[in-house]
């Protein structure tokens, strides 16, 4: 008499073996996309080294706080005489104090970008 359970252990074991197979060419496959990643990486990151070196955190301050001055110095030097501001010269300078807000608030939102930006650098070695 023969006992059930000498095929079923047969078909287990080849069932076994097929699934072994196909996790080792499925290993072998991702081994070759990490090889390939590596290269990858190693070319950008010898293409990033050769590059012109990038701007960085204290030069872009530097430049930002020259520009707000620059700013500065237009919005006090343009106030319109009287007669040229559409009415009278309360006008005029009505709309340089509205000018000036609007750009104070560009300088903020100009600060909380740079500020944004550090942090974002803070883990990109590049930056």
């Amino acid at each position: 008499m023969r006992s059930p359970t000498g095929p079923l252990l047969i078909l287990i074991g080849l069932a076994t073996t097929v699934v072994l197979a196909l996790l080792l060419f499925q290993t072998l496959g991702l081994r070759e996309d990490l090889d390939r990643a590596r290269r990858d990486v190693a070319t950008l990151r010898a293409s990033v080294e050769a590059g012109p070196d990038a701007v960085t955190v204290s030069e872009l301050e530097e430049r930002l706080e020259a520009l707000e001055a620059d700013l500065r110095v237009e919005i006090a030097g343009t106030r319109p005489t009287p007669g040229t501001g559409g009415g009278d010269g309360d006008a005029g300078a009505t709309d340089d104090g509205a000018l000036a807000e609007r750009i104070d608030e560009v300088l903020e939102r100009i600060t909380a970008l740079d500020e944004r930006v550090d942090e974002i650098c803070e883990g990109v070695p590049v930056c």
